[in-house]
């Protein structure tokens, strides 16, 4: 009996060893595939796999490669490598992760209170150690600029994106793309941005005086966007009242505005200086005008003409008793020259009456080419008899020429000699009186005038020419406050 048992024990052990060697198992199947050590069959239950947190999973002791759980943290089936626990859809142990996400995905900008907008953009790379590429895709308009502070990621950053519109953009909604590769993964980004309107006004027809606000019954109460155009060849001036050619005017101080010029601006001269040496009349040249008077922030693209008006010259006289021996005794003597006057349309100093000898000042012209008005000369003697005696001026007498554009009106100069000569019976002429005056010489005289500014800041903002004294094409006379 006992060697029947040892017989059946190793028939059962011989049976058990070939189950193990060759068989295959499987479930719901009754002839599992010969190529499949384990195979299962079902149309309304699935396989599953161990489920573990990613803290499980790595508490595994010593795992195999090729083992296999479900991480409950990342919902993604897991096998590991060898090297790394990789899910089913990564490529390898060394493939670029990361997550992208984007603050806020819409942004306006008015213009007013500010003319950008931006958000934040945030990546966070999970595996790999290859950089992230950030790169913005965007079709903008001229005017609105967009940019971010770095292009370039590896690990964990914060990027800004910012977009600036200048106030001659239009206005509208337009979407910007952001994108963030690596290892050939792409995501996106979308940050959307609306440019609100501003008022805009095209000038038709030639101006004097011209005051933004006044002329378009703007509100001075609030803060406005405003862009002004002034087209090729179209002409603004201004008159004797002194204003200047364009002001932004009464807006609230916090508007800004905008002017794309093409036209010409001409700021009036200064008038030359009249009867220096005469009471109550220094002689000064008159300043010239301003073109431009800004009372707010501005932005200025200028292809056109802005010129500030020329000082006028200054004049010079002399206006005097001179003592002349017997037999004549004294002589009233009055002689000057008016000054030039300033591009544009200065006049020049002509004093009408009040001096015995006297040369006015030219007038200045207009237009692009003005010229300034040249100031009165005498220089040729005068000659005249009073009673026995000859007397003959010698005169150097020059009124100060007016300023060109954006440039101040010049000093004139006087020197003349006085010679009294009488004619003595048997011994001939004999000169009574040779004197050069002024008496000592005069080394200051009237000065011309200022020139007008091209652009007065009065301390407010001004985007594009920059401070300084121009004799540009397109910009003459000084920019600044």
């Amino acid at each position: 009996m006992k060697s029947l048992n040892r017989i059946f024990l190793l028939f059962v052990c011989f049976l058990s060893c070939t189950l193990v060697t060759e068989a295959q198992v499987g479930i719901n199947i009754l002839q599992p595939d010969t190529s499949a050590i384990l195979h299962l069959e079902s149309t309304d239950r699935g396989f599953l796999p161990p489920r573990m947190t990613t803290v499980q999973r790595d508490n595994i002791f010593s795992p195999k490669p090729g083992l296999t759980i479900f991480n409950t943290q990342d919902s993604t089936l897991q096998y590991y490598t060898g090297r790394c626990w990789l899910p089913t859809w990564q490529e390898d142990c060394d493939e670029c992760l990361f997550d992208f996400s984007i603050g806020n995905q819409n942004g306006n900008i008015d213009r007013i209170m500010g003319n950008s907008d931006s958000t934040q953009l945030f990546i966070n790379q999970s595996n790999g150690s290859n950089s992230i590429g950030v790169y913005v895709i965007a079709n903008l308009p001229q005017g609105i600029t967009v940019s971010i502070d770095s292009a370039v990621v590896t690990g964990t950053d914060t990027i800004n994106l910012t977009v600036t519109a200048d106030i001659f953009a239009p206005a509208g909604t337009y979407p910007i793309v952001i994108q963030a590769a690596c290892d050939g993964t792409i995501k996106s980004q979308v940050y959307i941005v609306t440019i609100d309107p501003c008022i805009e006004i095209d000038l038709i027809s030639p101006t004097v005086n011209y005051n933004l606000q006044v002329a378009n019954g703007l509100p001075t109460s609030t803060p406005i966007c405003v862009v002004l155009r002034v087209p090729p060849g179209l002409e603004m001036t201004n008159d004797t009242s002194g204003a200047p050619v364009y002001t932004t005017g009464g807006l609230h101080p916090q508007s800004r505005v905008g002017i794309l010029n093409e036209g010409f601006l001409f700021a009036r001269g200064g008038d030359g200086g009249v009867g220096a040496g005469l009471q109550g009349q220094v002689g000064n040249g008159g300043d010239g005008t301003n073109a431009m008077i800004l009372t707010t922030h501005t932005h200025l693209v200028n292809t056109g003409r802005i010129y500030g008006g020329g000082g006028g010259g200054g004049s010079v006289g002399f206006l005097a008793t001179i003592p002349i021996p017997q037999p004549i005794g004294n002589f009233n003597l009055g002689i000057g020259a008016g000054g030039g006057g300033g591009a544009q349309l200065g006049l020049g100093g002509n004093l009408g009456t009040g001096l015995g000898y006297y040369s006015a000042g030219a007038d200045a012209s207009s237009g692009i080419l003005a010229l300034p008005g040249n100031g009165g000369v005498l220089t040729t003697p005068i000659s005249f008899a009073v009673t026995v005696a000859q007397f003959t001026i010698t005169p150097a007498v020059f009124g100060g020429n007016g300023g060109p554009y954006g440039q101040p009106g010049q000093d004139g100069s006087l020197t003349f000699n006085l010679d009294v000569t009488i004619s003595v019976p048997f011994i001939g002429t004999i000169s009574i009186f040779n004197q050069d005056f002024p008496d000592p010489p005069l080394s200051v005289f009237p000065p011309g005038g200022l020139a007008g500014s091209a652009i007065k800041r009065n301390s407010n903002i001004l985007i594009g020419p920059i401070d300084g004294n121009y004799q540009t094409t397109n910009i003459k006379g000084v920019v600044g406050n």
